[in-house]
C-alpha cells in the first residue's frame, strides 16, 4: 500500500464513512474531510483521531488530493457539485466503499456482515468475539461503539470485519472470505425496483466470495431461503461451505453445519439461551435485549467456531456486549422515565424493538416516537408501518426525513391517513420536534419508557425530550 496517498472524504460525518476515514488515517493515509454539518453524531470520534472537518463542499478541497471518496447518496443529492465534477475530471472519484474494498481490504481475511437488519450490531459483536478469541481484527461498522470511541477497531491483523451494505450495491466492492447473512427483506425502494432485483444484488455479493469461502446464513429468513435455492448448484459447484442457524423454523437445505438456538429467559440485562450444534450443546447469555439479537448472535457464533475461536471466549464476549450507539441505547433517565434512542427506520426493525420492550417490560407503558425515513419507504410499507406503531401503547410520528430523495420531487405521503389506521386512535402526527418534545414530556409518567426511532435527525429529538423532562 502506498502510505502517502491523500484521501479526502466528502460527507465525512456519515455513519459509514466516518469509521473508514479513521481506519484510513490509522493505516497511514493522509486524510481530510468535509461535510455540510460540522457537527454530527460521529464528529467527535473523527476529531479525536486528528481529522479536520471542513464545513461545506468546495473543489478547493481537492488541492493535493489523490482520491475523493464520497458517500453514494451524493450522486442523488448533488451529482453536479463542483467538488464532484472536478474529481471526475481528474479521475480520482470513488465511493468510500470502493476505497475500502480496493485499499483497506487488500490482503485481508474479510468477514463481511450483510442483511437488511442488524448489520452494525452484528458487526461489532463479531469483532469483539474475534478479539476475545485472540484474532485481533480490524473492524468497521456504521455506528458508535463507545469502548472503541467510534465505529472502528484498529489493529495490525490479517482479519478485517466489516459491515456490508446493500444500498447502491455497495457491498459488490468487497470480496469476503466469510459472509454472515442476517436476513434478506425488501428495502431501499429508492434504488431497487423490486424484491427480485434486491435479492439479485445479494446473489452477486455471494458470488464475490473468495473461493472456497464460507457462507453463514439465517435460515429462517424467507429472502435468504429464496437465494439459497436459486444458488444451490453454484454453491455446491464452487465448494462454498454453507452454515445455517435458526431459532424455530429449520430450512431443508444441505448445510455443512447447523446451529439451533433456544431462548430460555429474557431479563433487563440480556437474554439467556442454549445452542445445539453438530458436536456440542452449550448455554450462553447475550448482554442485549430481543430475540432478533439472539438470532444475529447465532451467526456470529457460527463464524467464530469456523475460525477456531474457543467457546469460552465467545461466551465472554456475548455476555459483556451491551450494544452500540443508537440501537436501543439508553440515552437518559429523568423523573423515573427512561428514554431510548434507536436507529430503526424499517417497520420490521421498529416492530422487533417494540416487541422486545413489551416482553422485557410487560407492566410499563411504552411510547414510540418515530421519524419516518424517506418517502419511498413509507409508500412501500404503509400497512407494515401501521402494524409497527400498533405495538406501542402510544405513538407519535414526526415529519418524514427525506434524505437522499430531496431532489426526486416525490409526492409526500398523507401521514394523517396512515395514522388514522392505527388502533384506538393511539397515534398522533406532530411534525415539529419542539412540539413532540413538549407533548411527550407532559404525558409521560414515572416508570414509562420512551423510544425514539429514526435514521435521520431523530437523535436530536431524543436529546430534546431528555432536556424537557429534566426541566419539567
Amino acid at each position: 500500500m502506498d502510505r502517502k496517498l491523500h484521501v479526502h472524504f466528502m460527507g465525512i460525518g456519515g455513519s459509514g464513512m466516518a469509521p473508514i476515514a479513521v481506519i484510513a488515517k490509522k493505516s497511514g493515509f493522509e486524510v481530510s474531510g468535509c461535510d455540510c454539518n460540522e457537527a454530527s453524531y460521529y464528529s467527535e470520534a473523527l476529531r479525536e483521531s486528528g481529522i479536520e472537518i471542513k464545513k461545506g463542499h468546495s473543489s478547493d478541497h481537492l488541492e493535493g488530493v489523490d482520491i475523493l471518496a464520497v458517500t453514494p447518496a451524493v450522486f442523488d443529492i448533488n451529482p453536479n457539485h463542483p467538488e464532484i465534477m472536478e474529481a471526475r475530471k481528474r479521475n480520482i472519484l470513488m465511493t468510500w466503499q470502493e476505497f475500502m474494498g480496493k485499499y483497506l481490504h487488500k490482503d485481508k481475511f474479510l468477514v463481511a456482515v450483510a442483511g437488511t437488519h442488524g448489520k452494525s450490531t452484528t458487526t461489532v459483536l463479531a469483532g469483539l468475539t474475534l478479539e476475545a478469541g485472540g484474532l485481533d481484527p480490524i473492524v468497521e461498522a456504521g455506528t458508535i461503539y463507545k469502548p472503541w470511541g467510534g465505529g472502528f477497531r484498529i489493529a495490525d491483523s490479517k482479519y478485517f470485519v466489516c459491515e456490508a451494505d446493500e444500498f447502491n450495491c455497495n457491498f459488490l466492492n468487497y470480496s469476503p472470505s466469510l459472509i454472515i447473512l442476517n436476513n434478506i427483506e425488501m428495502d431501499h425502494p429508492e434504488f431497487f425496483k423490486d424484491f427480485t432485483e434486491f435479492k439479485a444484488a445479494f446473489k452477486n455479493f455471494i458470488i464475490n466470495i473468495k473461493h472456497p469461502g464460507t457462507l453463514v446464513v439465517n435460515e429462517e429468513s424467507q429472502g435468504v431461503r429464496d437465494v439459497l435455492l436459486d444458488m444451490k448448484n453454484w454453491l455446491q459447484e464452487n465448494k462454498v461451505k454453507v452454515i445455517g442457524y435458526y431459532l424455530k423454523d429449520k430450512f431443508d437445505f444441505p448445510f455443512s453445519d447447523e446451529y439451533k438456538g433456544e431462548i430460555l429467559s429474557f431479563a433487563e440485562d440480556g437474554v439467556s439461551f442454549d445452542v445445539q450444534g453438530t458436536n456440542f450443546k452449550d448455554s450462553f447469555k447475550l448482554g442485549l435485549l430481543g430475540a432478533h439479537n439472539v438470532s444475529n448472535s447465532l451467526g456470529v457464533l457460527s463464524a467464530a467456531i469456523e475460525l477456531g475461536v474457543n467457546l469460552e471466549a465467545v461466551k465472554d464476549a456475548f455476555e459483556k456486549y451491551k450494544g452500540i450507539g443508537r440501537r436501543t441505547e439508553l440515552a437518559g433517565e429523568e423523573k423515573g422515565i427512561k428514554v431510548f434512542d434507536d436507529y430503526g427506520h424499517h417497520p420490521t426493525a421498529i416492530a422487533a424493538v417494540l416487541d422486545t420492550f413489551k416482553t422485557t417490560y410487560p407492566n410499563q407503558k411504552i411510547y414510540a416516537i418515530v421519524e419516518p425515513h424517506q418517502i419511498s419507504r413509507l409508500k412501500l410499507f404503509p400497512n407494515e408501518f401501521v402494524g409497527a406503531l400498533n405495538k406501542a401503547d402510544e405513538a407519535i410520528v414526526t415529519k418524514t426525513y427525506v434524505g437522499r430523495e430531496i431532489n426526486k420531487n416525490l409526492e409526500p405521503v398523507d401521514m394523517n391517513s396512515i395514522i388514522s389506521k392505527v388502533d384506538d386512535g393511539k397515534a398522533a402526527y406532530i411534525e415539529e420536534f419542539d412540539k413532540v418534545a413538549d407533548r411527550i414530556s407532559l404525558k409521560a409518567k414515572q416508570g414509562d419508557i420512551i423510544i425514539v426511532f429514526g435514521a435521520g435527525n431523530s437523535y436530536k429529538l431524543t436529546k430534546l425530550i431528555i432536556e424537557r423532562l429534566k426541566n419539567r
